[in-house]
């Protein structure tokens, strides 16, 4: 099977793809409640907390993820928020750690798509990366408020990138 290549209709949550060999795929997410995990060492509880909607940019190796304030479909214009979590660098790069990333050769669209959310949410979340807090407020305290009261996520703590998805593709 060639990589990238769909199973079926495209979902309509993804927004570009590139199957070369070295390409990528761009996709976002709506705001949604998910499992996390934290090291002990943050201080907070592991389990299910509110998460904003999300942009992902992936390729074999890499992962790019951003935050947006809408569930809406975005456009190219859309501004992008830094992802409010730790091991996400200032550009949006994930460092996944000791995650051990295999993406197949032969990995569908699907399989792709499935398999980076699967790595990003079941790793543990340690810390901030280059002292880049990428919210406006403590993460930490955010994340056991969140953790602790189910609330939605605050979309106000989210900062700009002062990037679109039309930067990006250029």
């Amino acid at each position: 099977m060639a990589f990238l290549k769909p199973k079926g209709i495209i979902a309509a949550n993804v927004l570009y793809t590139d199957p070369s060999e070295n390409g990528f795929v761009m996709w976002f997410t709506k705001a949604t409640c998910k499992n996390l995990f934290f090291i002990n060492g943050l201080g907070i509880s592991n389990g299910m907390a509110n998460v904003p909607a999300l942009l992902w940019i992936a390729s074999k190796e890499k992962l790019h993820i951003y935050a947006l304030k809408s569930d809406r479909k975005p456009s190219e214009n859309t501004p992008l928020y830094h992802a409010p979590f730790f091991n996400v660098y200032a550009n949006g790069n994930v460092c996944m750690g000791t995650v051990d990333v295999n993406i197949k050769n032969s990995a569908s669209l699907e399989e792709f798509i499935t398999a980076w959310e699967a790595y990003f949410f079941n790793s543990y979340f340690s810390h901030l990366m280059q002292n880049h807090n990428p919210i406006q407020g403590n993460c930490v305290s955010l994340w056991k408020k969140l953790r602790k009261t189910g609330d939605p996520f605050p979309k106000d703590v989210l900062k700009e990138t002062g990037r679109t998805i039309k930067n990006i593709l250029r």
